[in-house]
């Protein structure tokens, strides 16, 4: 539905190019920025630790304090540090392993590296070994290891002398290892199945893994390599996965693998969404595993054609992919009724600043002022200036242990991560500029289609929504003949229009819902569910995708009436829809189609939810497996 709109203003968005300047003012990012240091401050814990159940969210803190600018000796930087290396002994979370990698390694204390490396090895020995991918936990350690690591701790709170600053320019090697992380290694070497030296032993269960949770950990492995950790094979096989995920529209999905399908399903090598988010992953990951094989190459005297990331098709085609989602600051783009999308007032939340740090990272280690000739710190910026709380903070789906804040504040200091990588491939990658739209075919305007912008609402429903004002429509006039209607009127009509041939009363019901109440809402909602339910599984899939969350509600509560089971597996991608009520249909189907129940449930959070999806996947993909032995 609304698929010639769509096209249409997608190809005017890329077809339109300007010279990107510079949009926010300094000062007024400076005072941004001092008041989200601030705020971030004040939600410190007397335990020294930000409110949030994974100490990766103190390291993150931590992290970001240091990047503002903030002394290594502030008592905030302190309590942090102390929170996370008393946490760092028998952590297994596999985004707080890498954040307390990168906050332990940004404090540059050299007593911190006998737990770095511990983490490092804990990381290495997370990896899934056959699709390079990590998932939220990673192997414990055992209690030999554990006592060591405490010795060290306490060692260092007994000495009172000026600690050593280690020197980020020197790199380590193995040999400068402590012997027991040497034995460690050694172990990983002999294969997961072996009991491991420092671990309980037995082999490790690998889960299907994540592209978010690979990021951070793949970021974790520039760093760790510097400190003299193997991570060559560990990054070999994150360059595989994601050359061998990439996605039509050059973009990256959460899981970074096809959805399985029964046989006879209308879309046997459906692939989940693209997203924002995950394509920053994507193209950083690439960006590190090529700037570790040209230091590789350097060092060992690799003969051969010199390595030049602006030759890497993938990179570059994610980067295509990037600058597709986002927009030059508001004073740069076109007038026209397409293009007003950003709200008066802000109000954006979501994980979008998860997405705009994700984006800052690929665009500051790359060099990059622009993107697909877009200004995407003056874009950033804008929607950060607009945003922050009276109190100095942001607040998206990650607002209450702070993370939203550290995200934009690290977005705005243009914080860099790996300032060694950056050194390393200067002025080697381009803007690709605009991707060109002529020419395009169904398949790759449906590709496309599929990546989210990833900039969020508060109640994260996308905000870009260019579909002509619903009254100028005939769907428009029904929808509000509807709303207006004297409530005993209201039935005949929605039973008029739950049986009545046309698109007009799909869009008209989808239109009217959120306008009505009671009894009314409820009668719609149905009515529109049932219309769906006389849709083939073709049509039903692309309803699956429409940019209206109650359409997409109503065809997931549609397939489980219907009870169709080629379309499962779109169904346990609706589980990461933002829109909660579309996220509860998807798993009222689920449960109605299958007789499981993996998640989530009502109250769940986001990393909950993530991995009810992943339970799901590896039941599904069991069945799949089942129906093709038989």
């Amino acid at each position: 539905m609304k698929q010639m709109l769509a096209f249409c203003l997608a190809t005017a968005a890329f077809a339109f190019t300007v010279e990107p300047v510079r949009a926010v003012d300094k000062d007024e990012v400076n005072r941004a920025i001092s008041r989200g240091v601030k705020g971030l401050r004040s939600m410190r814990q007397p335990d020294g630790k930000w409110p949030h159940a994974q100490i990766g969210a103190t390291a993150l803190a931590g992290l970001t304090l240091l990047e503002c600018g903030v002394g290594a000796d502030d008592r905030d930087v302190v309590a942090a540090a102390d929170a996370v290396r008393e946490a760092s002994v028998r952590l297994t979370h596999t985004y707080s392993l890498a954040l307390s990698i990168l906050f332990l390694d940004r404090l540059g204390d050299a007593d911190d590296v006998p737990l770095i490396e511990s983490l490092m090895v804990r990381l290495l020995a997370g990896q899934n070994p056959s699709n390079g991918s990590w998932t939220y936990d990673c192997p414990a350690i055992g209690d030999l290891e554990v006592r060591r690591l405490r010795a060290k701790i306490v060692g260092r709170k007994e000495r009172t002398e000026r600690r050593e600053i280690t020197k980020p320019d020197i790199k380590r090697t193995e040999k400068d290892l402590a012997p027991e992380i040497r034995e460690q290694l050694r172990g990983l070497e002999m294969g997961l199945a072996q009991p491991q030296p420092g671990f309980p032993g037995g082999p490790v269960m690998f889960g299907i893994g994540d592209n978010s949770n690979t990021q951070f950990a793949t970021l974790a492995m520039w760093v760790g390599r510097r400190h003299g950790l193997p991570v060559n094979r560990a990054l070999t096989r994150v360059d595989r996965r994601f050359r061998s995920s990439q996605q039509a529209d050059g973009g990256w999905s959460y899981t970074g693998m096809p959805m399985p399908v029964m046989h006879g399903g209308p879309f046997p090598d459906a692939i989940a969404d693209s997203s924002a988010s995950m394509t920053c992953a994507g193209c950083l990951a690439l960006a590190i595993v090529d700037g570790a094989t040209l230091e590789y190459n350097c060092e060992n005297k690799v003969k051969g054609k010199e390595l030049n990331l602006g030759d890497d098709k993938h990179l570059k085609k994610g980067l295509e992919a990037i600058g597709g989602i986002i927009d030059n600051p508001k004073h740069l783009r076109p007038q026209g009724p397409e293009n007003q999308w950003m709200p008066q007032n802000g109000g954006v939340g979501g994980r979008t600043y998860y997405f705009l740090w994700s984006l800052e990272r690929v665009a500051v280690a790359l060099n990059l002022d622009t993107i697909g000739k877009k200004d995407w710190y003056g874009w950033g910026a804008e929607i950060l200036l607009e945003n922050q709380g009276p109190n100095g903070l942001w607040y998206g789906e990650y607002g209450d242990s702070g993370a939203d804040t550290c995200f934009a504040l690290l977005f705005l200091k243009r914080a860099n991560l790996a300032r060694d990588l950056s050194a390393q491939i200067k002025n080697q990658v381009k803007d690709p500029g605009e991707r060109e739209l002529k020419g395009i075919t169904l398949d790759q305007f449906r590709a496309k289609k599929g990546m989210k912008p990833g900039i969020e609402s508060k109640d994260s429903k996308p905000l870009r929504k260019p579909t002509p004002k619903a009254a100028q429509t005939e769907s428009g006039r029904l929808a509000d003949a509807l709303v207006k209607a004297e409530p005993a009127r209201r039935t005949e009509i929605i039973d008029t229009m739950e049986s009545e041939r046309g698109v007009k009363y799909t869009e008209a019901l989808a239109s009217a819902i959120p306008n009505l109440e009671g009894e009314a809402h409820r009668k719609a909602r149905a009515a529109l569910a049932n219309r769906l339910t006389r849709m083939k599984d073709e049509t039903l899939a692309e309803y699956l995708q429409d940019e209206d969350a109650e359409i997409r509600r109503a065809a997931a509560l549609a397939v489980g009436q219907k009870e169709s089971k080629a379309l499962l597996p779109s169904l346990i991608s609706m589980l990461r829809d933002p829109e909660i009520s579309v996220v509860r249909a998807a798993h009222a189907s689920l449960k109605a189609l299958t007789g499981q129940d993996f998640g989530p449930a009502l109250k769940a959070t986001r990393e909950e939810r993530d991995r009810a999806v992943l339970k799901w996947i590896e039941w599904w993909s069991k069945q799949r497996k089942k129906s093709d032995k038989e």
